[in-house]
């Protein structure tokens, strides 16, 4: 055995080593999952945040970011509920801040934001299209001025003359009659002239977009990152309904339109993660998965 050690020695000495070396480099391992992260107990001021304006706050959903802009209104609910709203109208505006009831005691001079320019930080989440942070701490809202400045105008009403389709319709604004294309989805195609079958759900697309828009009064909004209009002509806008339903996410969301992924658009985050939650629905399109 003596014999067998003294042959050997420099290769056990070696085998040690590395069991003591690895032995080392696990406990060092252990030890440090540990430690918290870098962020975490951090207060919410020096957390590293992106900083964006309000207006692009839907293309940053599901993000932590410092928005800014400047409020044009405060509005509480008959429940409690504060809205933070950044344009006259709320329906057509790209983002706004909520504050629940439940902790609107946080926050008991709200209205000290109207016409002022803020600072609001948290997760950008989404409703109904719009983008959204919602205060649980008054350290998530800044004043960064206290100037005022005039309202925004309110975008004119235009009504619904006809749908033509799942993505498009036909709308009188003001007394010009317009065709207008809706940004950001892709409804199947129904029969027409040179396209003599209808696409799959083609028709239920249609008879859908009509159920929600025939005869109904809405605000055309156009996407910053768009064109004014397509090359057949056709305006290209977001369309909500009086009561601030974006039309174009509702046909996503319900199964009757594809996200239209070969232009980028503000809602593009939004709408694919709507096209996801119809997939896993079997909503609509997707319905023959599920055979």
């Amino acid at each position: 055995m003596k014999d067998f050690f003294d042959k050997n020695k420099i290769s056990i000495a070696v085998i040690v080593a590395a069991c003591v070396i690895a032995c080392s480099v696990w406990l060092s391992n252990s030890s440090a999952t540990v430690e918290p992260g870098p962020d975490v107990n951090k207060p919410l001021a020096q957390k590293t945040v992106l900083h964006i304006d309000y207006t692009e706050a839907p293309k940053h959903v599901g993000e932590y970011a410092c928005v800014t802009g400047r409020v044009d209104h405060v509005y509480t609910s008959q429940k409690g509920t504060v809205f933070i709203n950044f344009c006259r109208d709320y329906k057509t505006c790209p983002f706004g801040a909520v504050i629940f009831d439940s902790d609107s005691y946080k926050f008991p001079k709200s209205e000290q934001y109207s016409r002022k320019d803020v600072e609001i930080t948290g997760l950008i989440r989404t409703y109904q299209g719009r983008a959204e942070i919602i205060l649980h701490d008054p350290n998530q809202i800044e004043i960064k001025s206290g100037e005022t400045t005039p309202a925004k105008e309110v975008s004119a009403l235009s009504r619904v003359l006809a749908v033509i389709d799942g993505d498009t319709i036909r709308v009188d604004t003001t007394g010009t009659v317009e065709t207008v294309r809706l940004i950001g989805i892709d409804a199947p195609e129904i029969a027409r002239p040179g396209h003599p079958q209808p696409d799959y759900f083609g028709p239920q697309a249609a008879q859908y977009a009509k159920k929600l828009l025939e005869n109904k009064l809405v605000y055309l909004i156009p996407d910053p990152m768009h064109s004014n209009r397509d090359k057949y002509g056709r305006l290209l806008r977001y369309v909500f309904l009086e009561d601030g339903t974006l039309v174009n996410a509702k046909l996503i969301e319900n199964g009757f339109a594809y996200n239209y992924i070969y232009e980028p658009f503000q809602f593009m985050k939004q709408f694919d993660y709507l096209e996801k939650q119809a997939k896993e629905k079997h909503l609509g399109l997707w319905a023959e998965n599920t055979k």
